[in-house]
């Protein structure tokens, strides 16, 4: 991934130029904007200045949804030292933020063994859904190779979990007291529900998904699920 000189997503918003690399980024670190988490080409001004930005706390946006979890982990962290699973859990972290950058996508957030990424805000991009799903991949991929770099390579359960959904989102800060830059919406709750059903190494992903990529998966299968907090089956493609 190429690293740039200005903010990508302050340039894209809002066509400013805001440093985060060079001797120009020195001006901006007394006011507190610096290199952002969620993305090594944006800046913090994206991350905590929404309403700011847009002029609305929330906003309506299309985006696509990833959500990864590494199955398996409860029941390993029963079998192996503290410092074997901090092992692992840093090296999906770092394998999960190396798949989701490369395709443009933010980290949004590590939960204990899961993350939230988000396609296509700050940075727009118009093959957004196409972007998570090799996103997706890209990370399964690596999931063996970091396997076999902690010594875990014979855990045949160890694997990650995937779902992908995409559609209009409300993008932007939640609460007040402790505000918190977001997607919310029916299409994270499902993105959330299919990565709860993904087994280890499966990628699933909806129909809304899999009209953007099914010309490269004449084999995926598909299946009907029974989703918690949902009322009617979901179907849902597996991508192999």
């Amino acid at each position: 991934m190429k690293k740039t000189v200005i903010c990508q997503g302050c340039w894209e918003q809002m066509h400013v130029p805001i440093a985060i690399r060079g001797p120009l980024s020195l001006l901006f670190i007394p006011l507190g904007i610096k290199k952002s988490q969620m993305h090594p080409n944006l800046c913090t001004i994206c991350e905590s200045m929404f309403t700011k930005v847009k002029k609305h706390k929330q906003i309506a946006i299309s985006t696509t949804i990833l959500f990864a979890d590494i199955r398996g982990y409860t029941d390993l962290s029963q079998r192996v030292e503290a410092s074997k699973m901090n092992e692992l859990l840093s090296c999906f972290y770092d394998q999960c933020s190396a798949a989701v950058w490369e395709n443009e996508g933010i980290i949004n957030k590590f939960i204990g063994d899961a993350v939230l990424a988000i396609f296509n805000f700050p940075l727009a991009r118009k093959e957004h859904v196409k972007n998570a799903v090799n996103a997706a991949f890209e990370l399964q991929k690596s999931c063996q190779n970091f396997k076999a770099e902690i010594g875990l390579i014979d855990e045949q359960a160890l694997g990650v979990g995937i779902g992908i959904h995409t559609g209009q989102c409300l993008m932007g800060e939640v609460g007040t007291s402790y505000k918190d830059f977001t997607a919310i919406g029916p299409v994270v709750n499902l993105a959330s529900r299919l990565q709860g059903a993904a087994g280890s190494g499966e990628i699933l992903v909806t129909p809304d998904v899999f009209d953007h990529v099914k010309d490269q998966f004449p084999n995926a299968q598909k299946r009907m699920l029974t989703l918690k907090g949902i009322n009617t089956p979901v179907a849902a493609f597996v991508l192999v």
